[in-house]
């Protein structure tokens, strides 16, 4: 893992999400983030990173021991924030997203925690590595999510106004 500092801004015509996992609970479980096919983070813990990407729809996919999508669709120019939660599961931890917006419940406090959080990535070859040995997974899934998840309660959204403009 690689320090960063914390991008608070969007590049000009882009979004940002941050995804802020405050708590260690569960530390010994990573968890992979998915944007679509695309590997764009891995997740120990007491953590948070920012991702930058295109407006429009997007499909985050995190999974240990479930699979739990988070359907986005995001505005240019601007910021969102992502709740990463776990629960107790069979084997392994569960991650959850939580999409945030100022008026949930759980926005102060996390957004307290985050401010308090290191922002890490990864070296790309670490992620190229991880890709690649999980590539046909989550091809599988997003077959399945397609044709047996998508519309049901097993789905968070992030709204367009869930964003805060910059």
């Amino acid at each position: 893992m690689t320090p960063q500092p914390a991008k608070l801004k969007p590049s000009e015509g882009k979004a940002i999400v941050h995804f802020i996992r405050p708590s260690g609970y569960g530390r010994a479980a990573h968890f992979t983030i998915w944007d679509g096919d695309k590997l764009i983070e891995e997740n120990w813990g007491k953590e948070s990173f920012q991702y930058e990407c295109d407006p429009g729809k997007q499909l985050f996919i995190t999974w240990s021991e479930y699979k739990s999508p988070l359907e986005a669709d995001l505005l240019p120019n601007r910021v969102y924030y992502v709740l990463l939660r776990i629960r107790i599961g069979m084997w392994r931890g569960r991650l959850h997203f939580v999409p945030l917006n100022p008026n949930h419940e759980l926005w102060n406090e996390t957004l307290t925690s985050y401010r308090n959080l290191p922002n890490y990535t990864f070296e790309k070859q670490y992620f190229a590595d991880i890709e690649r040995e999980n590539k046909q997974k989550i091809l599988d899934y997003l077959v399945y999510y397609e044709n047996e998840v998508k519309g049901t309660k097993h789905v968070n959204y992030l709204r367009p106004d869930d964003g805060l403009a910059h």
